[in-house]
């Protein structure tokens, strides 16, 4: 059995993970559709443009964003209950147990936001539909990027769940509230200072957002440049969230825990 087969076998296993939690599954869709179907309704309201339109393209990749942070959870437990261990006796490198859990996110969360896209899809017209297919794995590297960040808070929290927890709900505030999820890159303008204001426009999850309204849903012509930058935005989470996994994996072998 080769090594990719390996790593195929345990990403397969923690991506049907994901899915297996039933509750979990309810209990996110809930969120999600409501922040679709009810946020986005009141908020239109309120606003001098239209709102929902504006929020119902972001909801998918809010979901694509909270799917992949799971991928922390899934590892805290696995380290906390000893699951870790027994994947580091099997024939598999330290390096492929992480490549796996990183590629199981990944895919867990693009599957998850797909389903939130199909919603979206009943309930705004769209305008270039298949321009999605190739948003796709641009988003899958995004996903795999946070599902880093989602390893580097599970190995640095060990076994504490306030400070996993905690860890995660800093990161959830952070990158959500600095994008342009929640509002338009024009108001970021008037309120933000200029070095806030790049750091939202370069959020990752500001791009995506971008990428879904302008391609999918009003049907602008893809610029290649703009995928570039989801890119660019995105694999330094893979990296760093990555090595810090596989150094938390190489402590357990060492010291047997972290």
């Amino acid at each position: 059995m080769t090594e990719l087969l390996r790593i195929l076998q345990l990403a397969g296993n923690d991506f049907s993970y994901f899915f297996r939690t039933k509750w979990l599954m309810a209990v996110l869709l809930s969120l999600n559709l409501s922040d679709m179907l009810v946020v986005a309704l009141v908020y239109h309201r309120l606003m001098d443009f239209n709102y929902f339109q504006f929020f119902v393209p972001a909801v998918v990749v809010m979901g694509l964003f909270v799917a992949a942070l799971d991928t922390g959870r899934r590892i805290w437990l696995a380290i906390r209950e000893g699951v870790i261990q027994y994947y580091l006796s099997l024939p598999i490198s330290t390096k492929g147990v992480v490549i796996a859990y990183l590629l199981a996110g990944g895919l867990a969360a693009l599957v998850y936001s797909s389903s939130l896209l199909l919603i979206a899809l009943l309930v705004l017209p769209a305008h270039a539909i298949w321009n999605t297919l190739v948003l796709l794995p641009f988003f899958f590297v995004l996903a795999m990027g946070l599902a880093g960040i989602a390893a580097a808070l599970a190995a640095l929290a060990s076994t504490h769940a306030e400070f996993y927890f905690a860890y995660q709900q800093i990161v959830q505030v952070v990158l959500l509230t600095l994008s342009t999820v929640f509002y338009p890159i024009a108001v970021v303008r008037q309120y933000l200072p200029p070095f806030l204001v790049s750091v939202v426009s370069h959020n990752p999850l500001s791009l995506a957002a971008e990428a879904m309204r302008q391609y999918t849903f009003v049907g602008d012509p893809i610029q290649p440049w703009f995928l570039v930058n989801i890119l660019l935005t995105s694999i330094p989470f893979t990296i760093v969230g990555g090595l810090t996994y596989f150094w938390a994996l190489r402590t357990i072998q060492v010291k047997g825990k972290l």
